[in-house]
């Protein structure tokens, strides 16, 4: 059992879950300045639409949203210690993430083993949760993608009338991330990628449930297009033809000139 575990502790053991991306992604912002004028953090959304730019202007940092907030704010910290000489943040962010709180069904393999060398710089509470909720002694439980907590909230299949809000450790590590942007003379705002026109009812909702001062531009931000174009209510089915489409809306959207 030891050998087995010892294994699944391994990089070899991600060919059994899809996770080699964030790992990548992890060892990359640790590794390497980037010093475009402006860097984009966000899922996988953001990704579709963004992944592709990566020149002097805009750089995009964008994989998965099952590391949600949390992830994307240990990935400031190391893009700053490399002396990455960046002007702009902008995080792209779909509205669904941002209710969950490190519960998702792929959280242990997208989140808590890639970025298990920087999980001492988050606070106590979510520390605490981490290491009561994925055990070492049950690390065969959760290396498969496939895990997922009994009480996690299944947003996809819910209706509107629950009330949307971010979740507290989102918001949390929200502000942690205006807060080092402005400490480190940062411009930042957070945006949502294009969505399918399913998701309208969504936004509004989580606007009427979040006044908050930091979602100004992301609530004003969201465009949406026809379902029909949509894969599976989040992502679009023909990224390249929509990016060619709407070159102009998309380059505003990841600027500071709107």
């Amino acid at each position: 059992m030891g050998l087995v575990i010892a294994f699944f502790n391994t990089k070899l053991a991600l060919q059994l879950n899809e996770s080699k991306e964030v790992y990548d992604l992890v060892e990359k912002v640790k590794n390497n300045t980037v010093n475009s004028t402006t860097v984009l953090l966000g899922d996988s959304v953001c990704r579709q639409f963004f992944g592709s730019k990566k020149s002097d202007d805009v750089y995009c940092l964008c994989e998965n949203q099952s590391y949600e907030v949390v992830g994307n704010y240990l990935l400031l910290l190391n893009l700053i210690e490399n002396k990455s000489t960046f002007k702009n943040l902008i995080l792209v962010i779909n509205p669904r993430t941002l209710v969950s709180s490190l519960n998702q069904p792929y959280t242990y393999n997208y989140f808590v083993k890639p970025f298990e060398s920087e999980l001492d710089r988050l606070e106590f509470n979510e520390l605490t949760y981490i290491e009561n909720t994925f055990p070492s002694e049950d690390v065969l439980k959760y290396k498969f993608s496939n895990f997922e907590l009994k009480d996690a909230f299944d947003i996809m299949n819910d209706t509107m009338s629950t009330p949307y809000k971010i979740s507290e450790v989102n918001l949390k590590y929200l502000k942690k991330i205006d807060s080092v942007c402005k400490s480190e003379q940062i411009k930042y705002k957070m945006v949502s990628p294009p969505l399918p026109a399913s998701n309208e009812g969504f936004m509004a909702n989580m606007k009427q449930n979040n006044p908050e001062n930091l979602l100004t531009d992301y609530f004003s931000s969201v465009v949406f297009y026809d379902d029909k174009e949509s894969k599976d209510g989040l992502h679009h089915k023909e990224p390249e033809k929509y990016i060619a489409d709407n070159k102009e809306e998309l380059d505003t959207l990841v600027s500071f000139h709107r």
